[in-house]
Order: structure tokens, then sequence, then C-alpha cells
């Protein structure tokens, strides 16, 4: 009995030792894993830390060009601290625990939430490569390297980011698909696109106009490329409807029929009857499932260094937000804070028949203002839609919460004190060809804005970013402001052949010449009038044919012509631009009373010097051909959403306003009488869902011309790639090249 209670006590013992050898076991067990667990949290939240650095670094760069905290070595190591600004602001109440600490001068650090980071950001000195034409590599590669220390664990983030600014390298940027497809049926013209990139997101469609809501086949107007540099997209296809001509830099001289086939060889073909996802999705731009998802069309081998799908590897250049908050903040602090103050009409199928908005005539050459929009930061801002025409004084940035409305001619000055060929303005040689039929200028006149830098600036056009966080709007209703520089030194030679004896034409002809050629010295017309009575007949010649409107106005610049007769009868250029300039300022104030009248004297100088211009080759004068020309960086976040039948197919309602609205005119000239001619870049973002639908197309489009600005790169900024004599803000995407994760000790996080 005692030897069996004796057993059981050294049993219990044992199970005893067992068991707290167990529970020991389990216990250090456990401490390692919670130990473990806690280091990998710290490790992890130091790593998310050191990231978050990252971001904060790419946000100052998207907001500040100029941000910098150190040099760095060709040799990718880091050199001397640089001065640096903080642009963030600090979080620090609920939810948010973040803050960056001011510096004035190398590293930058902040809190976020327990932990800290550093970070250090340099732009790597890069060589320009003269081959991408588009791009300025010197501006464009940044090291970044950021850590993130929560209780004793550091890491380390290292990375090299690629700044990518699709407003100056494409000639058009679409954050959706790209859509080439312009035009109207039964037309024989030609839209052509130059010197530049194309680029869609999601995929990009070229083709000429064939279909109408993807039922009938009408052949329309046509597309074509020159001088290409690349055709891209990051994430879908590249269709090409029907064969296209395109050429590319490497060869300029050479031009391919390009096409898509399909993988047996035949015609790729927009698929007339496509899975979509609503009827209404259908209309208002949604691409088919057939293009979406693939398989995608095949480009022949010969092009796809040229042409690149997603297949291709092309990079992914993603569209980006763009903070019109702190557009706002430049514009109350330096700039200019703008509000609507007059009404604008709008054309039947937009959501009013007129909005409220804010004007900015900058003037021009013929109508110069004294007082232009000028200010100090060069921002302009406002929370309304805005109308914007002339010739900016400076760099700047103009910038609506809304829509932006570029109505005529706007940012492609001349310098007429130095050259004579641009008195009137820009000047517009196409050389001995007929404008229709060519994509530029003569090379002499393209080449004032390739290399149009001078020690003060830009002299024929201003670094201008148009930025809308809906649309930019072509809006080309007005011939008077389209134009302007065009219809005046017409109607200037006209009013010379007035004065002399119209029963010659030679006389006509050489009076006219006499004004329009820029090779003349001297100007005059001497008439044939024995006073100044026969002189006030011949201009009421004038009236007769080209009418003012206005009878009061009519006889005010007969008088004034009459009173003016010299003895000499000679009118030299001083008198005759004196008289002209009161003409034409006649015509513009009485415009809006008259628009409706096809025979009132602008929609006449304008049909006249269509019939001496159209279909003919152009001539070293200042008879120019009729075009609406826009120099700037073009930039719009809305998505599409009016009516846009995909494909070839011409029934879309384009983000423009044409001439076929009888609130600011009569439709005054067919699509293959005038060009629209865009020199610059059209980046549209597509980010933004909630914008007017637009239910009506009310235009008759222009032939368009698209041309890409060489100087855009490094337009507007300086040897360091920081922007000049105006606004800090790049719309920029960061591209991440490559990434390097390290832990670092605590004689690391001190010292860097």
């Amino acid at each position: 009995m005692n030897n069996s209670r004796g057993s059981a006590i050294l049993i219990a013992l044992g199970l005893g030792a067992v068991l707290m050898i167990i529970i020991g076991g389990v216990y250090t067990f456990s401490s390692y894993r919670i130990q473990n667990t806690i280091t990998e949290s710290q490790s992890l939240k130091a790593l998310a830390i050191a990231e978050a650095g990252i971001s904060c670094a790419i946000a100052e760069l998207s907001q500040n060009t100029g941000f910098r905290t150190h040099k760095v070595k060709r040799d990718l190591t880091w050199e001397t601290e640089e001065n640096n600004t903080q642009t963030l602001e600090n979080k620090t109440s609920a939810p948010f625990n973040f803050s960056v600490n001011s510096a004035s001068k190398g590293s930058y650090s902040g809190k976020l939430g327990e932990g800290e980071f550093k970070v250090r950001v340099g732009m790597i000195p890069y060589v320009d490569i003269t081959a991408t034409q588009n791009i300025d590599e010197r501006f464009c590669f940044f090291k970044v390297e950021s850590m993130g220390k929560v209780g004793s664990m550091i890491r380390c983030v290292s990375t090299i980011f690629q700044r990518r600014f699709p407003a100056r390298e494409f000639l058009m940027y679409d954050g959706d698909f790209l859509s080439l497809v312009f035009g109207e049926p039964n037309k024989s013209n030609v839209n052509r696109f130059s010197v530049g990139r194309l680029y869609g997101h999601n995929g990009l469609e070229i083709g000429q106009i064939l279909n109408q809501g993807h039922v009938a086949a009408i052949p329309g107007t046509k597309q074509a490329l020159y001088n290409m540099d690349l055709i891209s997209s990051g994430m879908g296809g590249i269709f090409i409807y029907n064969p296209t001509d395109i050429s590319f830099r490497d060869d300029p001289t050479k031009t391919i029929q390009v096409k898509s086939v399909n993988a047996n060889g035949t015609p790729f073909s927009f698929p007339l009857s496509g899975t979509y996802s609503s009827a209404d999705a259908e209309q208002h731009g949604e691409y088919p499932k057939e293009l979406r998802d693939g398989p995608f069309p095949l480009i022949s081998p010969a092009e796809t260094n040229y042409i690149r799908d997603k297949d291709h590897k092309a990079n992914s250049i993603p569209p980006t937000s763009i903070n019109f908050a702190d557009y706002k903040k430049q514009a109350q602090s330096g700039g200019l804070f703008i509000s609507a103050d007059s009404d604008y009409p709008m054309p039947p199928g937009w959501v009013k028949n007129s909005i409220r908005v804010k004007v900015l005539d900058f003037g021009n050459k013929i109508t110069p203002n004294s007082t232009p929009p000028n200010p100090a930061n060069g921002v302009i801002y406002s929370d309304d839609d805005i109308v914007i025409r002339g010739n900016p004084p400076r760099d700047m940035k103009i910038v609506s919460a809304k829509n932006i409305f570029v109505a005529g001619d706007f940012n492609q000055a001349g310098d007429p004190a130095n050259t004579k060929e641009e008195r009137y303005g820009f000047p517009q040689y196409y050389g001995n060809n007929n404008p229709m039929d060519v994509e530029d200028y003569d090379k002499s006149v393209a080449d004032l804005l390739k290399n149009d830098k001078t020690a003060t600036g830009f002299t024929h056009h201003k670094a201008v970013s148009v930025i809308a966080a809906q649309r930019v709007v072509l809006d080309y209703r007005s011939p008077i402001d389209c134009f302007e520089n065009e219809l005046y030194p017409y109607m200037k030679a006209r009013l010379a052949a007035a004065l002399v004896d119209q029963t010659v034409p030679t006389k006509i002809n050489l009076a006219k010449k006499a004004f329009l050629d820029y090779n003349m010295t001297s100007p005059k017309v001497t008439t044939d009038a024995t006073d100044g009575a026969a002189v006030k007949t011949n201009i009421t010649s004038f009236f007769t044919e080209f009418p003012l409107g206005v009878a009061a106005d009519e006889d005010s610049i007969k008088n004034a012509f009459e009173s003016q007769f010299p003895a000499s009868k000679d009118f030299d250029d001083t008198l005759l631009e004196q008289l002209a300039k009161q003409t034409w300022v006649a015509y513009r104030k009485n415009y809006e009373s008259n628009k409706l009248s096809k025979t009132y004297g602008v929609y006449k100088l304008l049909s006249a010097l269509q019939s001496e211009t159209v279909g003919k080759t152009d001539s070293p004068d200042y008879l120019y051909f009729p075009e609406m020309t826009v120099n700037a960086m073009l930039i719009s976040c809305a998505k599409r959403n009016s009516k846009f039948y995909a494909g070839p197919d011409y029934l879309k309602n384009f983000d423009e306003i044409g001439n076929k609205d009888t609130n600011v005119g009569v439709n005054y000239s067919p699509t293959e009488k005038v060009i629209q001619r865009i020199y610059g870049a059209e980046a549209r973002y597509a980010t933004l869902d909630k914008t007017d639908r637009i239910t009506q197309s009310m235009y008759e489009p222009m032939t368009r011309r698209r041309i890409y600005d060489e100087c855009l790169p490094s337009l507007g900024l300086d040897s360091n790639g920081v922007s000049k004599g105006g606004p800090d803000n790049e719309v920029a995407v960061f591209v991440m090249l490559s990434w390097k994760d390290t832990r670092a000790s605590q004689s690391n996080y001190t010292a860097f």
C-alpha cells in the first residue's frame, strides 16, 4: 500500500516535470514567435513608411519641378546637398498622423503613424538623345532613396524613376482610346498629323470615315501621318481600318501604306455587330469587346519598331490626376483668380443655350490689348468656364474647373519689328504648294517654331498650358476671330485696289501686290482720283462689295478717306494702315448685329479670299490661306460621354464647336476651304466622369492639321528642367524603372 502511494508520487512528480518542460518549451516557442512577429511587423511597417517617403518625393516632384535634396553623380552616388521647398501639407488631426519636417537644404524627412522617414531626391545627369525629339532626357531621370524607421527597425528603398510629360512628349495622348477618325462623309479631304508620337492608353484607332452608326459604308475624309516618331498603346491594341499613308522620322522620305491584318492575313475591319455592355454605351464611346479583349490584329514585322501595342512591351503611361486645388491657390497668391462675368452662347445639343464665362482676350498684332492678362506667377484659374483668344504675353498656365473654349487664333505671334514677313502675325507660307495638300508650312516658316528661343524668351509662342477639368473646346464659329490675320491684310489690299482705276485690272493687281508682297519696299498705291470726293466714290465701291452693315460707319470711313486725300495722290503704308485699322475696327464692332447675313462684309471678304487661294499654290505674300491656328499644350480630363460611335464612323459629336451655329454666325465655309491647325500637343486624360453630354453635332469640321512642337520638351524650362518665369507645376507621370529594398542600421539612418 505504501509502495503504491510512493510510486504515484514519483509518477506525479515526473509528469509535473514533463509538463513544466512542455510549458517552458511552449513559452519559449511562443515568445520567439511573438518576438519574431513583432520584428516582422516592424520590418513591414518600416518598409511601408520607406515606400511612403518615396511617394512623398514623387508628390513633391509633381508639384515642384525644381524639388531636389542632393545632386547625383554620373555613377549614381550622392553628391552635394541642394535646396528644397516643402509643398505637401501636414495632416496631424484624426484620422491622419502625417507631417513633413521643414527643411531648406539636404535630406527631406517626416513622420507617419508610429514611424519616421528620410528621403533623398536627385536628378540623374543624363545626356539628351537628339534622336528622341519629343523627350529631353536631361530632365527625365531621378534617383529617389528613402529610409523608413519603426522602433529599432530600419528599411531602405532605392529607386530610379522616369518622369514622363504626356503634354510635352506626345502630339496626341489619350488616357482611354485615342481615335484618329475625323471628318465628314463624301469628302475627299485629308487630315494630316505630323512630327510626333501618338499614345492611346487602352488602344488606338486610325481610319477613313466610312460608317454611320455602324451600318452603311460611306467613304469620306482620310487620315495621313507624316514624319512620325512612334505610334503606341500601353494596355490595348492598334487598329488601322484602311490602308493609311504613314512615314517615320528614320526615313521621312519613305511613305508606307499601313493596315492592320488578322492572323490569317485578311484585312482587319471594325466589328459592325460588336458586343457592348449596353446600347447607350455603344453610342457614347465604348469600344466593343472584340477590340478591347483581343486578339489584337497583327502588324507586319517591318512596322513593329514604330507601331507598338501592349504585346510589344511599350511603356505604359497611365493618365495622372491633376491638382486643381493647387492651381487655385497659386492663382490666389501671385496669380490671377477670375470669375465668370459674361454670357457665352452655346449651340443646340449642349446642356444650355448659354453659359457664364470669363473671356481672356490677350490681343494680337492687328487688334492689340493694351492691358492683357499678365499674372506675376503665370497662373490664371477659374472655377467657371473660360474663353481664350489672342497672344499671351508670357509663359502661363490657364486652368478651369470646368471647360475652356479656344475661340480663334491663340498664342502664335509674329515679330514685325525683326522680320517683315511677320507684319500681321505669324506667317503662313506653304511654299509652292496648295495648303490643302501638305502637312506643314514651308521649312523657312516651320523652323520659326522649332528653335524659337531667344535670350529673353520665346519670340513666336509662349509656354502655355491650357488645362480644363472637363473639356478643352475648339470653337471656330466666328470667322472674325479665327481668320483675323488673314482677313485684315486682304481687306487692306482690297481697299488699296478700290483707290485705283477699277477699269484697269493690272492696276488693281499692282495695288494688291503692293500691300501683300512682303518683299516690297515703301509700299504705296497711287490713286487715279483727282480729289477727295473721287476717293470717297472709289471707297463707296468697296463697301458695295463688302458691306459694313451700318450706314453711319460706312460714311465715317469714307469721309476719313476723303479727308486724307494727299496732294501727291499716293496712299503710302502708314496712311493706308491707319485707315484700314479704322475700317477693321468697324467690321468687328458690327459683326454681332450682322452675323446672320451672308452678305455682310466679313463673310464676303472670306469668300473672296478663298476664291483667290483655295485650290491654288501659295506664294510669298500675305495672302494667307484661311486657318485657325492654336499653339499650346491642351490638357483635358473629361471622359468621353457625347455621342461617339467607335470605329471608322462619322456619327460622332467631338468636343468641338464648329461653324453651324446661328448663335454666333452662319455656316461660313465648307471643310475643304479652311484649316484648323494645332501646333503643340493634345493630352486627354479621360479621368472625370461628371461632365455634360453633347447630344447633337452642330459643326462642319475644318480640315485638321496636328503638328508636334519640337520645342515642347524644353519649352518654358531652364537648363535644370525647372519652370522658368512661370508656375512650378508640371503635369507629369512617373514610371518606376528599378526598385531595391534593403535593411539598414541606426548609424546608416543617422548619417543619411
